[in-house]
């Protein structure tokens, strides 16, 4: 039988806090970004942010239907901004 190995960028915690989202990864790094980089996930409840699915290279808020993509993070790659209309003032 093949060992299971872990890869060194999965995700095995998030938080939500000082206006940064933070992934820990499973060898140790911690990684952030701004929270309003993720408008979708500051506007969020408490709720809604505290349920989210970890995935091998991704973390996913199912209740908003929206997710971060770690090697992004890793990057350090902004998300592009959703369109509305107030973007321009």
């Amino acid at each position: 039988m093949k060992p299971i190995t872990i890869k060194p960028d999965r995700p095995v915690s998030v938080s939500i806090e000082h206006g940064e989202v933070r992934v820990k990864l499973a060898d140790g790094r911690l990684i952030g970004n701004p929270l309003d980089w993720h408008t979708w996930l500051a506007n969020a409840t408490p709720e809604q942010q505290a349920n989210f699915e970890l995935y091998p290279m991704s973390v996913f808020w199912p209740d908003l239907d929206e997710g971060l993509d770690i090697q992004g993070m890793l990057m350090g790659i902004r998300p592009k901004q959703p369109a509305s209309s107030d973007a321009y003032g």
